[in-house]
């Protein structure tokens, strides 16, 4: 069996003060990102990761069915029940969710484009539900799917209803994580300022700049954030004209969905 080498990112900024904490996340990273199940020495070698440690780790995500044994390939492993139990108990917390399905299929017969729902976790924004339209198979975009807040359009309009204060935060926490981002400050705060004016975001995607998203935040009764709703689309063609005709049903969508959040 041919193994393709499945690239993890190792971050090593210092000295790491739980190394087996680091290990564990980069063993459950690559076996999350892999079609296929890993024996313990591929993922020693595709993390760094010494095989005697390894072992360590292995054993007790082992015991509490983070991993598996797969049957399928002897001496292999896969990702266990227990990472499934906590996706899905953090899946049916949303709320949200259940009122997004309707909305989402009406905007996306409006627009004939992929929509999505992204939610704030940290600094990030995550993509936890979707709704894919036939004509629109080519955009790459799961559930899962984790965005910088700040270059992102689902992220930027939910960094644009934060106060000054939240946005100030975040952006120090992001300095914190790349000090490179100071040069990037200045296009930031117009990007986030426009889509407060707008009351939408347009924004190209992280990994394929061919592809756009246009997103809306929603809000609650308190007027805070708490997701957005955005459609994907391919960028050739897409002019500020088009966005601004896209985003009337965008926004129009974002303001049904805040109205059934308490």
């Amino acid at each position: 069996m041919t193994i393709n080498k499945v690239t993890v990112s190792q971050k090593k900024p210092g000295k790491s003060k739980a190394p087996a904490v680091d290990s564990s996340i980069l063993m459950l990273d690559l076996l999350a990102s892999t079609t296929y199940p890993l024996t313990l020495t591929e993922m020693c070698a595709q993390t760094a990761i010494p095989l005697a440690s390894g072992h360590r780790i292995i054993s007790v995500l082992l015991e509490q069915q983070m991993v598996a044994l797969d049957p399928g390939r002897k001496k292999s492993y896969c990702l266990g029940s227990k990472i499934f139990q906590i996706a899905s108990t953090v899946y049916n917390r949303q709320s949200i969710i259940p009122f997004f399905y309707p909305i989402a299929e009406i905007l996306k017969n409006e627009l004939h484009k992929s929509v999505f729902l992204c939610m704030p976790v940290g600094s990030k924004v995550v993509v936890i539900s979707k709704v894919e339209s036939s004509i629109n198979q080519a955009i790459n975009l799961f559930i899962g799917q984790t965005l910088a807040m700040h270059s992102s359009a689902s992220g930027q309009a939910i960094l644009s209803m934060y106060s000054q204060q939240t946005q100030q935060s975040y952006m120090q926490i992001e300095q914190k994580q790349d000090p490179n981002i100071t040069l990037q400050f200045a296009q930031i705060e117009q990007s986030i300022a426009r889509s407060k004016l707008l009351g939408y975001s347009v924004a190209h995607d992280q990994a394929d700049p061919q592809v756009s998203h246009i997103a809306a935040p929603i809000l609650n009764l308190r007027n805070e954030p708490v997701a957005a709703i955005g459609i994907a689309m391919t960028s050739e063609g897409l002019s500020p004209q088009l966005s601004r005709s896209y985003s009337k049903n965008l926004i129009q969508a974002a303001r049904q969905l805040s109205s059934r959040i308490i």
